[in-house]
């Protein structure tokens, strides 16, 4: 052994670092050393008490000979090296172990689950979605039949890439009959926009007879309102339609009158004009209500309509009241109104025969300041055969009419699925009196108009099934019961159970039989009696479902028997559900039944609650006791509704009665803010209102530029780098991760960049909500707002550099 002075290392100068756990740490500091206060205290002496001698000689002279010549290798110091190697190890997983024997500090995604059964709180299951399939007939199926479609029919999905397909059943038995599908279109229009300000109307044929600038008559054919004069705005354009016809499109600016349709209206233009009595400057009279015309216009009849034209000036649209003949002298001195007597050095009479007419409206100053300017329009005739604006968008507001020869259900309030030729859908309720026009009315839930709207041809589709995900798992064989062991358990073969909303909670779709005899499953056994047939359900941190039976005290034991207790359960949930249109494939083939449709997609399902959220909720729910006093109490329970992804709770004001408000703003699946407000009116003081609204997300887009290691794959670290901030699970902006109204620095968005592997560094990073930049350091989403990060939001680039 050698025994130079010098230390082994220079890191047997460090001792050991006191433990200092403050409140609220994420990680607990549990070990007393590591290899290198564990190696230093092995090599030096204990300390004797007063007086006494040394109790052991120091080993700190010890070294490993290295630099001697030859080289000493000590195998004294090898063993002390071991010994602190083995604490460091102990002392390490010590460390581990405590950290999960809490919460907080609990670093394994299974801990929390265990943990939590502690306080008796069962975390949200996985919930499986549901929906409406609408279900089209074979073309055996004559009117009248029925077909009836059992229930548990299975439907599946058509998965994506990397995708397994989704089971679907039909939650109950359903008939079907024809109709079930019926064309529709919004009712015939015949005016559309073409443009800004600009209104277009369709002629058949080219219409060569229109020309750009002409005032032409746009009303309904029965007069029965004024028609509106409308100016051609630009030359006609004659154009080939869909069907192949050719059709002249007429454009204006003016205002069109509303419900004109091909069939109902007139489009006329002026066949003959007349200019006005002008010989005597008497050609209008009577306050601007009798006009004299320069000659017989015997085509003016009482209650035509009339167009009064001059340069400058603006047109004037007046009905006639009254048309009479009369003579005027033609001569300077004569009169519209009587014929000159004649006489010695009087002008000799020339007599006119023309037209006087009475209006219902005075003319404007402008008209009669110019009379010989004044042109008068008449004799109306149409300038070709009308067309209606081909089948367009329909908003959801108005009716709906069949194409024909198909005809609407004459039923009141049936529901009914719409999809448009796009795939788009809307779910409501139908009404038709007479099979001619459709009525639709939507639930409270759909905003309208409809944003985007449905494109011409619209399937009316009757024939609805309800569906639930989950594949359903048949008489499952759990096990013997034994009438002398308590509180027995089996596991389910399958996993995830699936669990359905009902109501404002959810249900588990288990079924237990024993002895064929069904039992009941219930929350706790507790306050059961003896003899009570029920059973309870629990998960464990796998999500594998246990099934529990009393003890003869609290529920009653199974009865002895072989393979007498079965199951029936359905298995497959979870927030991930199949778009609008994916969800046609019928799994069973089944008589009479063609296909399916899918034109709204499925909603309600949602993952089972993630380990970041239930160390968040279940010391709450110990305090709630499934009522809510504080704020974070009604968290707490709004949190656990079905389909809420995030929940957050806040004092207000209630400035009408001067008391005390709770708002609780959710996110998650659309309209669940109503399920939540019915388990907190149930769980709160009634004398203390709540207010629950939808949080409101703000789309964020960010831009940032990585320094990467030269080499490296970059698509695998740009992979790596949306994982790290959009995972629905892990990522930075999950809803375990950052919450309703919680701000942001971009140090978290950098750490969780730079700990990404290949990361060097952040060139620059620019982060912008809704379109507008935020320069931060520090976001704020504001009180009921998030921030929502997608991957094709997050756009990064990179440059490579040497990792020397």
């Amino acid at each position: 052994m050698s025994t130079t002075p010098n230390p082994v290392c220079p890191c047997d100068a460090v001792g050991p670092t006191p433990i200092n756990n403050l409140p609220g740490l994420s990680q607990l500091a549990f070990r007393v050393g590591d290899f290198n206060s564990f190696r230093r205290a092995l090599l030096t002496p204990l300390l004797p008490a007063p007086g006494q001698p040394p109790v052991e000689k120091s080993l700190s002279a010890w070294h490993s000979g290295v630099g001697a010549e030859p080289p000493v290798v000590d195998l004294a110091v090898m063993m002390v090296e071991w010994w602190a190697y083995l604490a460091d190890i102990l002392t390490f997983y010590n460390e581990r172990i405590a950290n999960e024997d809490y919460l907080r500090t609990a670093a394994l995604p299974e801990t929390p689950a265990a943990l939590i059964q502690l306080l008796g709180y069962r975390p949200r299951p996985a919930i499986g979605a549901t929906g409406t399939l609408a279900a089209l007939l074979a073309q055996s199926v004559r009117p009248g039949q029925i077909v009836q479609l059992p229930k548990g029919l299975q439907f599946q999905s058509k998965p994506g890439p990397g995708q397994t397909p989704q089971t679907f059943e039909l939650l109950s038995a359903t008939q079907i009959s024809l109709p079930d599908q019926v064309q529709a279109v919004p009712p015939p229009m015949l005016v559309g926009k073409v443009g800004s300000g600009i209104h277009g109307i369709l002629l058949k044929g080219s219409v060569t007879s229109i020309t750009k600038s002409m005032p032409l008559l746009l009303g309904m054919r029965d007069s029965s309102t004024a028609p509106t004069v409308v100016t051609v705005a630009a030359v006609p354009k004659p154009q080939t339609a869909a069907n192949g016809q050719k059709q002249t499109l007429l454009t204006f600016k003016e205002t069109p009158p509303s419900g004109l349709t091909a069939e109902n209206s007139r489009l006329a233009r002026a066949n003959q004009n007349a200019a006005l009595w002008t010989v005597n400057g008497n050609a209008i009279l009577g306050g601007g209500k009798q006009v004299y015309l320069a000659g017989l216009a015997r085509q003016i009849r009482p209650n035509d309509w009339i167009l009064f034209t001059a340069p400058s000036q603006k047109s004037q649209f007046v009905k006639v009241k009254q048309v009479t003949d009369v003579l005027g002298d033609a001569s300077s001195a004569g009169s519209p109104s009587s014929v000159s007597t004649g006489g010695t050095g009087k002008p000799i009479p020339i007599p006119v025969l023309h037209t006087k007419i009475t209006l219902e409206t005075a003319l404007s100053s402008g008209l009669q300041s110019a009379p010989a300017a004044v042109s008068v329009l008449f004799d109306w005739v149409d300038v070709g055969t009308l067309l209606d604006q081909p089948p367009g968008t329909w908003n959801g507001q108005g009716s709906l009419e069949p194409v024909q020869p198909g005809e609407f259900i004459s039923r009141s309030s049936i529901p009914i699925l719409l999809q448009d030729t796009n795939g788009l859908g809307a779910a409501g309720s139908g009404s038709s009196g007479n099979g001619e026009s459709l009525t639709v009315n939507w639930p409270s839930t759909t905003p309208v108009p409809l944003s985007p709207p449905l494109q011409s041809p619209i399937e009316v589709l009757y024939n609805l099934l309800p569906v639930t995900r989950g594949q359903t798992v048949a008489n499952e064989i759990l096990g013997s019961g034994n009438a002398s062991v308590a509180g027995q358990s089996f596991t389910l073969a399958k996993s995830p159970v699936t669990f359905l909303s009902k109501g404002s909670g959810y249900a588990s779709t288990i079924a237990i039989t024993v002895n064929g005899q069904p039992w009941t499953e219930v929350a706790s056994f507790y306050g059961r009696s003896p003899d009570a047939q029920v059973f309870i359900t629990r998960e464990d941190a796998q999500q594998n479902t246990h099934v529990e039976f009393g003890d003869g005290v609290n529920g009653s034991r199974l009865p002895t028997g072989t393979n007498n207790v079965v199951a029936n359960y359905r298995v497959g949930a979870g927030a991930s559900s199949p778009p609008a249109g994916k969800l046609t494939v019928i799994a069973q083939s089944y008589p009479g039944l063609q296909s399916v449709l899918n034109p709204v997609a499925v909603s309600g399902g949602s993952d089972a609650d993630p380990p970041q959220l239930l160390k968040q909720y279940a010391p709450r729910s110990v305090l709630a006791f499934g009522r809510a006093v504080s704020v974070f109490d009604f968290q707490a329970l709004a949190a656990q509704a079905p389909g809420v992804s995030m929940a957050a709770a806040t004092w207000s004001w209630d400035a009408a009665n001067q008391r005390a408000a709770v708002t609780v703003y959710v996110a998650g699946e659309q309209n669940v803010a109503a399920s939540v407000n019915t388990i907190l009116s149930a769980a709160g003081d009634p004398n203390r209102p709540v207010t629950v609204l939808p949080a409101k997300p703000l789309t964020v887009t960010l831009t940032m530029s990585f320094v990467v290691v030269t080499g490296m794959d970059t698509t695998a670290i740009q992979a790596a780098l949306t994982s790290a901030l959009c995972d629905a699970q892990s990522g930075l902006f999950s809803p375990s991760h950052l919450g309703i109204g919680q701000t942001l620095f971009d140090s978290q968005i950098e750490a969780a960049c730079l700990a990404v592997d290949g990361v060097i560094g952040i060139q620059s990073s620019k982060f912008a909500v809704n379109g507008s930049v935020d320069a931060g350091p520090l976001h704020n989403p504001g009180e009921g707002a998030y921030y929502s990060l997608v991957a094709s939001n997050f756009l990064p680039t990179f440059q490579a550099v040497s990792n020397d």
